[in-house]
């Protein structure tokens, strides 16, 4: 559907010089575009939107064309990358399918379609395969620690506190099983409910229109599907299965939930608090956007931040100390300690994600979840991966920020690499 043309060219860097590589993208013909868009509005296709068929090459990598959107704007001077490349990055090896592979080859290999390093806020390695630096494409699940994030905030103002039940910021909620989850277990995934993503006995939970998590997915308009309820009614209706705080049971209608909370007490949409909080103070290239709900309007942060890799990078450098290179101070010590605080390693491998993150970290132990992130490690590092294999790794401590877009199933292990670069910044 794309054609690709590889090139290499020699960076001229500051500090020396550097080989990188760099990948033209041209652009779909207009038949493709078309030919994209009629796939996706036939009846039964919109669901595969979430899969790597080859149609979502495009669907990807322009969003915007498939939902109705809203921006999250930058403000303020553009943050440059320096470079200053590594070729020790590329040769890396990790074990990914039971064969050891550089990273270098691995990108060879596998479909990865950016691959973003920066240390201290500068690129030390950068791949980029079926995308363009200006390319903007969908987060999917890394959109969730935008969440995350806020929330986290707003618990260290001592504006939400963690034990209450959700329904107590969410009145909508009252007098449902809501009742007795709090906003703690909510921000970790082990709400104890039913209607999880992966977690059910038949596992079809984004398949099967019978089930509830995907009549929640009809309610907001990302799959088509009979009913008429609002998102929250579907939600009010879910029931308690199993204690709360037991086990990580990954589920975006947690996030859903919590980003409801966060426009509750903020008294604004999503979309214009991550646009103040973040994207106005970290030098972004270009605005974001998110898909929003047909119904209500809803900003869909669990799913559908769509940015250029770099943005996405600059994001997670909030978190670590070169955000003051961006322009701003950054999220808050405070805040980052309560995330890595955050989560409970027993519960970890109790569900479908948590079992994953295991076998992509093999080398790890006590590994944990908190916060919308996926993974929390005994050294701070912080990951969320997305579906299709989407993901951005932060490492507060190390001033660390790897990055990477796929069109894949996701189980590539990407994330493994990623683990492997941050312990060789520990060496």
């Amino acid at each position: 559907m794309k054609s690709l043309i590889a090139i290499s060219i020699v960076t001229a860097l500051s500090a020396g010089s550097a080989f990188a590589n760099e990948s033209i993208n041209e652009s779909s013909t207009n038949v493709d575009v078309y030919n994209t868009h009629d796939f996706f509005l036939k009846k039964g296709n919109r669901v595969k939107l979430q899969f790597p068929i080859e149609q979502s090459k495009f669907a990807w990598q322009n969003l915007s064309r498939f939902y109705p959107t809203a921006q999250i704007e930058r403000d303020g001077p553009v943050y440059q990358f320096p470079y200053q490349i590594d070729q020790n990055i590329g040769e890396i090896s990790a074990t990914v399918h039971g064969e050891s592979k550089t990273l270098n080859e691995h990108l060879d290999s596998y479909p990865v379609d950016a691959f973003l390093v920066v240390k201290s806020g500068e690129v030390v390695f950068e791949r980029y395969n079926t995308m363009r630096k200006t390319d903007k494409h969908n987060w999917f699940s890394n959109s969730k620690i935008t969440v995350g994030i806020e929330l986290a905030k707003l618990v260290n103002e001592g504006k939400v506190n963690p034990s209450d039940p959700i329904s107590k910021y969410i009145p909508e909620l009252k007098g449902s099983d809501w009742d007795t989850v709090s906003v703690s277990d909510t921000a970790n995934m082990a709400t104890g409910l039913n209607a999880t993503e992966h977690d059910e006995p038949e596992a079809d939970s984004r398949i099967n229109p019978e089930q509830p998590w995907f009549k929640w997915a009809v309610s907001i308009g990302v799959f088509e599907g009979q009913g008429n309820q609002s998102p929250l009614e579907v939600l009010a209706e879910m029931k308690r299965r199993a204690p709360g705080g037991k086990t990580f049971e990954y589920n975006s209608i947690n996030t859903f939930v919590l980003a409801r909370l966060i426009e509750n007490v903020r008294n604004l949409p999503m979309n214009e608090i991550v646009s103040r909080d973040m994207w106005q103070k970290m030098g972004a290239n270009n605005d974001a956007y998110s898909v929003v709900s047909p119904q209500g309007g809803y900003p869909l942060m669990f799913f559908s931040m769509n940015t250029t890799i770099e943005d996405m990078t600059k994001f997670g450098m909030l978190l670590t100390p070169s955000a003051i290179k961006l322009g701003n101070g950054g999220v808050s010590k405070e805040v980052i300690t309560l995330i890595q605080d955050s989560g409970n390693s027993e519960a970890y491998g109790g569900g479908y994600v948590g079992k994953m993150m295991e076998n992509s970290f093999y080398n790890d132990t006590n590994i944990k979840n908190g916060y919308q992130f996926d993974a929390i490690f005994e050294d701070g590092d912080l990951f969320k991966a997305g579906v299709g294999g989407q993901g951005v790794y932060i490492s507060p401590e190390k001033d660390l920020v790897i990055s990477f877009f796929s069109t894949s199933n996701g189980k590539n292990q990407e994330e493994t690499y990623a683990r492997e670069i941050a312990k060789y910044f520990s060496r």
